[in-house]
């Protein structure tokens, strides 16, 4: 009786994030599923086709080929972002000789704008007008280095570049609040028994971070498979389709062809692909839990 009774008191506090949960996702959620049933002409008339367009997306090139790219831009990015954000947030951790300007020109970034951010480094990556083509050309090092946004082998590490830069103050506060509630006496005690800060930092503080860090790994996948501005900015899906993802092309469908109802399916399936993703990940990095 008394336990009904706590949940009966929390229910008004859950109304006001239920409210808006169903207005922001459930209900557009439903509509968008509910228009990927369609055919939509480019007068605005749909037809009623049932999962026809749930067909094509799975028969679909073009699609398949902008899963791979989302799910390339994830793991290249993943390795361009854990290792150093780890990294500057054990430095922190160790308080640093002038950390307050570390902190600043880390952090700084994040106050800034996608579209911002992905027009400047569009600009640096420019082979004529930029910084890093004209530099290794001006010390005879040109053919050393491509046209970063040009060539199909590296604009999509130069878009993931681009977005960890833009991003990676928000991962480092994250692993930096983590190590801060380690628990002390568990690390003094393993500096008396002789262990060095490496051994500290690779065999104690690591493991005891497992539950945070596989939070941050999914919600970095979650969030990559959903990039759009760096991509539309950047690159537009080029060159030859190898930067082009999922919610680019979703877009593309939507605005160039006003096949409203073939997008849909796409998004459709894309958040069933984000479940899958996020649960899997969840499973497969779930540890036994420790107790400190």
């Amino acid at each position: 009786m008394f336990a009904r009774s706590q949940r009966l008191i929390t229910i008004p506090f859950l109304l006001p994030a239920l409210a808006l949960l169903g207005t922001f996702f459930l209900f557009p959620l439903g509509r968008t599923f509910v228009i990927s049933l369609s055919e939509y002409s480019r007068t605005g008339r749909s037809t009623l086709v049932g999962f026809e367009n749930y067909l094509g997306v799975f028969g679909d090139g073009d699609y398949l080929n902008s899963l791979r790219n989302a799910i390339l831009l994830a793991v290249i990015g993943g390795f361009m972002l854990f290792p150093p954000a780890i990294a500057i947030a054990w430095a922190f951790h160790h308080r640093l000789y002038g950390e307050r300007v570390f902190r600043f020109l880390i952090f700084s970034p994040v106050v800034l704008s996608v579209a911002v951010v992905a027009l400047m480094w569009t600009f640096i990556f420019h082979p004529t007008f930029g910084l890093i083509n004209p530099t290794f050309a001006a010390m005879g090092l040109g053919d050393l280095i491509p046209v970063l946004l040009g060539d199909p082998r590296t604009a999509l590490p130069a878009v993931a570049f681009a977005a960890v830069w833009h991003g990676i103050g928000i991962w480092i506060i994250l692993i930096s609040a983590g190590f801060a509630r380690l628990p002390g006496e568990v690390i003094e005690a393993a500096r008396i028994d002789g262990a060095g800060e490496w051994q500290i930092f690779w065999r104690i503080m690591l493991p005891m971070m497992s539950d945070l860090f596989r939070v941050l790994i999914v919600l970095w996948f979650v969030q990559s498979l959903q990039a759009f501005a760096f991509v539309f900015i950047m690159t537009g899906g080029g060159p030859f389709g190898s930067t082009e993802i999922t919610a680019t092309l979703m877009y593309r469908t939507a605005t160039d062809q006003a096949d409203y109802g073939y997008a849909a399916a796409m998004g459709i399936v894309l958040v069933l692909i984000l479940l899958v993703v996020a649960l899997g990940l969840n499973r497969l990095l779930k540890r036994d839990d420790l107790e400190y």
